[in-house]
């Protein structure tokens, strides 16, 4: 029992997720929008928690199929902080019914909960529980908008390829056990033979689905497209990057790549997964699709940083993925509001969009140019850290790749500014934004400018978080 209380975060927030699902049977539906607002405080509630506790040693210890230790506490906190901010996005979210905020608001925080359990995970079959837990709650938060075709064929399309890929996760922690003789991730459990570096390889497959790596990643543009926008949002930040922590677990301190011979696999992949997003975007119309290959090409940037294996590395995606949440909601939140307005998610619907409001046109300029890696905004310092990373271990065409691939999502990223800027409005109608859109694109924007110019402070507080318990 005395370990259990190193998950006590994750519990309290499943343990309220299940009250505000319970809730939403008794509330009336003209009061039901109090469970989004209970949701939100929830959330915010447990993020202040591990923010203020993450420093705290009587915090951090190893359980039996868990570990809880600096690395994790950070993954969490990004983690809640994109649920906090997405909750936020969704409190302005017309489409979402009033009457089912309750459902809305306990999947969402169940979602979270089983990702702040998988970047704790050192069992396979607590990383398998936590993975079917955050697919079960998208998979229905993805068709959430019922009466919206589009949201429907994209909730089935990443239920089919969600089941094929609990399976071949499933048949990988088969291999690892008849390999192993224990589902627990310990290296001295594990001699390097054929049956192990399958089952590895499989279990790989099974976390690229979540992270959208290549060629794992062909549900993302339809899942992305059809769902509310406030849950695609969400998926392209929460999931990918809890995933990311569990991968830097198992195939960072556990299981080391070079001595797997995985790291070439790990670089094929993620030149190939920022090469197909980033190409695959260029021919984009609509903007959640084209930012749906932008969040696959960043998934490739992220596994740079875990292909070469070294601390630098770890400390690239660590940084990378905290600027990640401010860049990904900063942009969505924008898409979010112009969307709403328009009716469409178009290119076209965001012509002229500087000449009425000039605030969102800037502060979508920011992200995606943060996105793109341009100085001095954050996402400059992230790439920078990944690419260093990778040229110091040899890997020069892996960062010359990176590069490239950066300079070509310029071009799809500018093509959004040119018609916000460069483009007359189709018409004068104006585009109510309201105060929790606001809110959102304020924390985002405030994010990508303060870590770019003054990245001091996240460096240090990445370089305090990189110690992973075994």
């Amino acid at each position: 029992m005395n370990n259990l209380r190193l998950l006590l975060p994750e519990t309290v927030l499943a343990t309220l997720a299940l009250v505000i699902a319970f809730a939403d049977l008794v509330v009336p539906a003209k009061r039901a929008r109090v469970l989004y607002h209970l949701a939100w405080l929830s959330a915010a509630g447990v993020l202040a928690w591990i923010a203020f506790t993450m420093g705290d040693a009587s915090t951090h210890g190893v359980g039996t199929l868990w570990s809880v230790d600096p690395f994790s506490q950070f993954f969490k906190l990004t983690t809640l902080l994109t649920c906090v901010l997405c909750l936020l996005l969704g409190l302005d979210y017309a489409e979402l019914p009033e009457n089912q905020a309750g459902t809305f608001s306990a999947l969402m925080l169940l979602s979270t909960a089983g990702l702040m359990y998988l970047v704790s995970a050192t069992d396979l079959l607590l990383i398998f529980v936590a993975l079917e837990l955050v697919s079960i709650s998208s998979f229905i938060l993805a068709g959430f908008e019922r009466g919206n075709p589009k949201s429907n064929e994209g909730s089935m399309k990443y239920f089919l390829f969600g089941a094929f890929s609990s399976a071949v996760m499933v048949f990988g922690i088969s291999l690892y056990f008849g390999a192993t003789g224990t589902t627990h991730l310990a290296a001295s459990a594990a001699a390097p033979g054929p049956m192990l570096i399958l089952g590895l390889v499989l279990i790989l497959l099974g976390f690229g689905f979540k992270a959208s790596l290549a060629p794992m990643h062909f549900w993302v543009p339809d899942a992305y497209e059809g769902a509310p926008t406030p849950v695609t949002t969400f998926l392209s930040v929460a999931p990918k990057l809890a995933t990311f922590a569990a991968l830097a677990r198992v195939f960072g301190a556990i299981f080391p790549l070079q001595a797997y011979d995985l790291t070439l696999l790990f670089s094929i992949m993620a030149a190939l997964t920022m090469t197909i997003g980033n190409f695959t975007a260029m021919f984009q119309t609509d903007v959640k699709r084209l930012l749906a290959y932008s969040s696959i090409a960043q998934a490739g940037y992220l596994l740079i940083g875990l292909a070469v294996g070294t601390p630098l590395g770890r400390e690239g995606v660590m940084l990378y993925s905290f600027v990640y949440v401010a860049m990904n909601v900063g942009a969505f939140a924008v898409v979010q509001a112009v969307g709403s307005a328009k009716g469409s998610y178009d290119l076209s619907a965001f012509d002229g969009l500087c000449k009425r409001r000039l605030g969102l046109s800037l502060s979508l300029m920011f992200c995606l140019l943060s996105l793109a890696g341009i100085p001095p905004l954050a996402g400059f310092m992230g790439k920078l850290y990944i690419f260093s990373a990778a040229v110091q271990t040899g890997q020069w065409w892996l960062a010359v790749v990176g590069v490239l691939n950066s300079v070509v999502s310029v071009y799809y990223y500018f093509a959004i500014a040119h018609r916000m800027f460069f483009k007359e409005p189709s018409d004068d109608a104006a585009i109510p934004v309201g105060a929790y859109i606001y809110g959102g694109v304020a924390v985002a924007v405030v994010g990508v400018l303060l870590f770019g110019v003054n990245p001091e402070p996240l460096i240090a507080g990445v370089r305090a978080s990189t110690q992973i318990l075994p």
